[in-house]
């Protein structure tokens, strides 16, 4: 019988070894196939400015009136106030091209109405900065959702998506969003973050922040339809769109 050196010996170890960890190595690659890993996804610029806002900044409240103050890094503004200035951050194109053909006056913003007819508009009448999305399979981080609904102080609300949607089944895709508000949706970083101040009028904490809200999708199109503020309220359909600016 051929004696095995020392040296033979470790080779066929570190071989075994070897062919073990690739064996191991292919079954996660296989699970995670099957479990359908999400390709890497886009992020626009919105998103990235939004992120940016939330991580710099020391204060945030809810408030209809923008003031953004860069040298103590305070962020106080209502929905379409903080997509207004995302937008003239990081996509001076887009709102440009947005505030002309909504006709806003300087010192002005769009409602959420606006731009819900301005999303609504792209896809026959495309607009330099902008892209039309129609499905809610589709959205991904950096795209406006903006829909409509009357109360005594609001025609409605803005967000920036943060996520790519999460199919929960009939018609219903949750997601992260970014956005200025005085009402938290669920897994809310508002609730629990000392920056965000206390509305005296609710006792809620506001301002910017992020949460996991819902929207409903047409079962035959796919198009969106309506929205759950958190993805187990009850949901709401309403005039919707949403749009994809570019940098």
């Amino acid at each position: 019988m051929k004696r095995v050196s020392r040296s033979e010996q470790c080779h066929v170890t570190f071989l075994s070894r070897r062919r073990w960890l690739v064996g191991v190595l292919g079954c996660v690659a296989a699970l995670v196939m099957v479990n359908g890993a999400q390709p890497e996804v886009a992020e626009g610029p919105l998103f990235r400015e939004a992120r940016r806002q939330f991580a710099v900044m020391t204060r945030t409240a809810y408030q209809h009136k923008t003031q953004v103050d860069l040298k103590t890094q305070t962020y106080r503004y209502d929905c379409v106030g903080f997509v207004a200035y995302a937008l003239k951050q990081a996509a001076p194109q887009a709102r440009a091209s947005a505030f002309k053909a909504l006709g806003i006056a300087p010192g002005r913003i769009p409602s959420p109405p606006k731009y819900v007819a301005f999303f609504q508009s792209l896809a026959k009448n495309p607009q330099q900065g902008w892209q039309s999305v129609n499905q809610v399979k589709d959205l991904m981080p950096g795209d406006v959702v903006a829909w409509e609904y009357k109360t005594a102080t609001s025609s409605g609300h803005a967000v920036i998506i943060a996520s790519v949607p999460v199919d929960l089944g009939e018609g219903i895709w949750s997601v992260k969003v970014y956005d200025s508000t005085s009402s938290p949706h669920a897994d809310d970083s508002r609730s629990q973050d000392e920056r965000a101040e206390v509305l005296a009028a609710s006792g809620k904490r506001s301002g910017l922040g992020h949460g996991v809200m819902a929207f409903s999708a047409d079962p035959a199109t796919g198009a969106i339809t309506g929205y759950r503020w958190s993805p187990k309220s009850k949901t709401k359909i309403t005039p919707i769109a949403a749009g994809r600016p570019r940098s």
